[in-house]
């Protein structure tokens, strides 16, 4: 996934009061295809309200054609600030969490790993090019999507017999 710089410039907004805010709306690039940022001031930092479009790259996990998948995000996180916006001067981190995102010397801040994370949390376990791909022969391996196999079927397992029964009874 090819996302473009997701930075953004926050020295303003630091200087500004708790509840300041600045709205960015991206233009589609790469992997991203829009959405809308909204950066508000916080006591700690800055709150970054994310809304986005991105198209993931995947594979179907039936017969392995590369596909995109249009998929949509939207997070709320916090930025925790780091340096005095005036004097440049590192903040005392003892409360800070060392796991937080946080807003850099340069008060930049780069959401380009919280959208990753994101992603990843969107992504479909097991895509599928289309819901009646046939996938790949389990004995020959020819794409049953492309074409015929010459295979016999398999017989089923004779332990599944008293349930393949009810399935038919039902039908």
């Amino acid at each position: 996934m090819e996302l473009p710089p997701l930075t953004f410039n926050v020295s303003q907004l630091l200087a500004g009061g708790s509840g300041a805010s600045r709205v960015h709306q991206l233009t589609p690039s790469g992997a991203l295809v829009g959405g809308r940022v909204e950066l508000v001031r916080i006591g700690a930092g800055a709150l970054v309200r994310a809304s986005l479009e991105i198209t993931l790259e995947a594979e179907c996990s039936r017969c392995l054609s590369p596909l995109a998948v249009p998929t949509a995000i939207a997070f709320d996180e916090v930025y925790e600030q780091r340096y005095d916006v005036s004097s440049g001067a590192r903040l005392d981190d003892a409360e800070m969490d060392p796991e937080s995102f946080t807003i850099s010397q340069g008060h930049l801040i780069d959401i380009t790993e919280g959208v990753r994370q994101y992603c990843e949390a969107a992504a479909p376990m097991q895509p599928l090019c289309s819901a009646d791909c046939e996938g790949f022969c389990p004995s020959c391996g020819i794409d049953r999507n492309t074409g015929e196999c010459a295979c016999e079927p398999v017989a089923s397992d004779p332990r599944w017999a008293a349930l393949a029964e009810l399935r038919e009874s039902k039908n």
